[in-house]
């Protein structure tokens, strides 16, 4: 909490602003300390709009002594509380004018004194603040750039500038960014909504009529779709046929034995995308698997499909993953190995207690 200087206003100030309240006439009032009290120790009319009007405020201030500000806005209803209407209303707005060349406890001072000012005088009657330590601050262009600044609300984070981008360059609203109840029904194992085309692609697959089957998220519907489905003639085709710059979902029988599943995802891909297809992967695996009877021997991620899809690196992927897998599968339902010993867990001693000994006592002298 802010301490306060102990200065308090004047009644000739509280009369002033009562009566700048009921004329309508006076757009600014300045108030200063003089001693140890709060003044009004100056005042401006109306003459024309805010703007207008602020561009007069320069001969109110002077270049080594702050002072407060109280300027009446524009519009309103005008009600001065006993029925009677004023051109304009009784919102005002407080500013605070403290020069970079005042002194030190000049400064100290008018910043303590700041909120017995608008207490005395009435809370409620200010809806806008501005500080400035030129008064150019308090022209019409100041006015402007502290509105704007206002009104531009708080920064974005540089996830929410990402997001804001991808909206602006694909069309969406906030509506349509995926929230963690749209995508609820994308994760945990649940069903993936498939085109008629992507499941009868699968479903070709599965019978070996086709050894590939690369499938793509329509953002609109988000529904996984079909991209391609052919027989490539060489593992050289794999990478050819992805996006470079867009993720997608690959079926690819290497051989007539080995069925992998690659998600590709490639490094320039955008949150949105990433997000969008990193919920529907596990879905998509379940209803493939389970639904349309796709088998799967091993599973991988690439971020550049160029390279790490070319036919040396999914040899490479091949003799990595597919042994060990098949190794594993073989082993369910034979002989299982008897499990390791477990070490017996030893309880801790309570405090102050002696750890037993097994050690037999020292036989006597001259014992046999």
């Amino acid at each position: 909490m802010a301490h306060q200087s102990g200065i308090q206003g004047s009644s000739d100030l509280s009369a002033k602003f009562v009566d700048a309240l009921s004329d309508g006439t006076t757009r600014a009032l300045k108030v200063s300390i003089v001693g140890e009290t709060l003044e009004a120790t100056g005042n401006l009319q109306t003459l024309g709009t805010l703007e207008e009007d602020m561009d007069r405020l320069h001969s109110l201030l002077e270049e080594t002594e702050p002072c407060y500000l109280l300027v009446r806005l524009d519009g309103g209803d005008g009600s001065t509380g006993d029925g009677t209407q004023q051109p304009t209303g009784n919102k005002w707005m407080f500013c605070s004018y403290v020069p970079d060349s005042a002194k030190v406890r000049a400064k100290m001072l008018y910043a303590s004194t700041k909120a017995t000012v608008t207490k005395t005088l009435g809370e409620s009657y200010f809806v806008d603040d501005i500080f400035g330590t030129d008064a150019q601050d308090f022209s019409a262009s100041g006015y402007r750039r502290h509105r704007q600044h206002v009104d531009s609300g708080a920064p974005l984070t540089e996830r929410e500038e990402e997001m804001q981008r991808i909206r602006d360059l694909k069309g969406y609203s906030a509506a349509d960014m995926p929230t963690m109840d749209s995508r609820r029904t994308h994760v945990s194992g649940a069903t993936c909504p498939l085109t008629d085309g992507a499941r009868t692609a699968l479903s070709d697959y599965a019978r070996g009529t086709v050894n590939i089957v690369v499938l793509a998220i329509d953002p609109r519907s988000e529904t996984v779709d079909v991209d391609r489905a052919e027989t490539l003639q060489s593992h050289d085709d794999v990478a050819p046929a992805l996006s470079a710059n867009a993720p997608r979902f690959v079926f690819y029988w290497h051989d007539s034995s080995t069925s992998l599943f690659v998600y590709s995802c490639p490094a320039s891909c955008g949150v949105r995308e990433r997000m969008v297809y990193s919920s529907f992967r596990h879905g998509l695996l379940t209803t493939a698997q389970d639904s349309l009877g796709v088998a799967v021997h091993a599973k991988f991620e690439v971020d550049d499909p160029k390279t790490e899809l070319s036919a040396q690196a999914l040899a490479q992927e091949v003799a990595d993953r597919i042994p060990a897998a098949r190794a594993a599968a073989s082993s369910i339902g034979g002989a299982q190995a008897a499990p390791a010993a477990q070490p017996r867990f030893k309880r801790p001693l309570p405090p102050g207690r002696r750890p037993r000994t097994s050690t037999p006592p020292a036989s006597s002298s001259g014992s046999s």
